[in-house]
């Protein structure tokens, strides 16, 4: 998918997650940055609802067509990153 796409979806999904659970995410950095948009996906499945699910799904197929990037990138997640310095996500965790 290009990016217009996936940042179409990355909108949605931003919509779905200020109205169900008040989150306010960036969604120009979230097409753009695979730690944000994993980090975005991990909050909108940590929730029950289906349709958060649904397009976490459609997100996260297209910010990540083969999985290489999600898997490169949760890898030095689950390293710890330390090595390199992670620029912190506008907006993840509070309103504007």
């Amino acid at each position: 998918m290009g990016n217009t796409e996936t940042l179409a979806l990355a909108a949605h999904l931003h919509v779905l997650l200020r109205r169900k659970i008040g989150r306010v995410t960036d969604t120009e950095w979230m097409a753009q940055n695979a730690e944000y948009a994993l980090e975005v996906l991990r909050i909108a499945r940590s929730e029950k609802d289906p349709d958060l699910h649904l397009w976490a799904d459609r997100f996260e197929a297209a910010m990540f067509p083969q999985g290489r990037d999600k898997g490169a990138a949760q890898d030095d997640r689950d390293k710890g990153a330390a090595a390199r310095p992670v620029p912190q996500a506008p907006y993840l965790g509070r309103l504007r």
